[in-house]
């Protein structure tokens, strides 16, 4: 059995929550003054249920009840790799930088290892065309292989004062 997802499940979490926010309080039974948003266990239950559901709906997402299981649960937190990068955006091929020495500083550190991935932010092609480039400009002295250049280490304190 296949669902739509309407307006109400398209909401993300901190939606919901304002959402429901709006929503009157229901009551458990007349004898009984407790409210259902003053009980501290559905509190805590809707904290849980916050916390597992990190996906977002759109309206006209299509889902069956499997979809809401853990297992499919755990592939939304997966980190997906960017379709498109600064490089892929100016249609430059990173190899062909290896010259310009501001553009190779940048994915060096101050020790003077290659950015990980995960601090640039390319795709995995462009990485590995960078991490070349940057080894090219090693290879031929134009970036020092150990440390960065001291001018830009000058410029950066420069501009940390400055703030």
């Amino acid at each position: 059995m296949k669902l739509v997802a309407s307006a109400a499940t398209a909401l993300s979490f901190t939606g919901f929550r304002q959402f429901s926010a709006q929503l009157p309080r229901v009551t458990y039974s007349s004898s009984s003054k407790r409210h259902a948003s003053n009980d501290p266990t559905n509190q805590y239950a809707a904290a849980q249920l916050s916390m597992q559901h990190k996906r977002e709906w759109k309206i006209g997402d299509v889902y069956a009840p499997h979809d809401l299981s853990p297992a499919e649960m755990r592939k939304w937190n997966k980190r997906r790799s960017p379709t498109k990068d600064v490089f892929d955006i100016l249609a430059v091929n990173p190899l062909s930088l290896y010259k310009n020495f501001s553009v190779m500083s940048d994915f060096v550190t101050d020790t003077g290892r290659i950015r990980p991935r995960s601090e640039t932010g390319l795709r995995p092609v462009n990485q590995r065309r960078m991490a070349k480039a940057v080894r090219r400009a090693i290879a031929l002295g134009l970036i020092p292989s150990v440390y960065k250049h001291p001018e830009f280490l000058k410029d950066k304190a420069q501009s940390l004062r400055g703030r």
